[in-house]
């Protein structure tokens, strides 16, 4: 049985995001969820638990720009409807 880390909400959020991954990497892909503490989107490529990316995404509704750039930590993925789920953690700003 999993264990649910999860401290804040999360919500169905399926809008394209844009990911720069280290190696200068930029890929569109499309996200599934989303919380105050991470997201979850759907990749075509494996991403490694503990790799660091950048995600933007406008986060607006009502016709709004809302462009939420973060940085994070992969912390899970599984295989999923021919993809791979992956379940990123923000970094808090210090």
């Amino acid at each position: 049985m999993m264990h649910e880390r999860r401290t804040r909400r999360r919500i169905s959020f399926k809008r394209p995001i844009r990911v720069l991954t280290e190696d200068g990497e930029r890929v569109s892909l499309m996200s599934m969820d989303f919380s105050m503490e991470g997201i979850g989107f759907l990749s075509a490529q494996p991403r490694d638990v503990g790799d660091i990316l950048r995600v933007s995404m406008n986060i607006g509704h009502n016709g709004r720009t809302h462009v939420l750039d973060a940085i994070g930590e992969v912390v899970h993925r599984r295989y999923r409807d021919k993809k791979f789920y992956v379940g990123m953690r923000f970094y808090r700003d210090k």
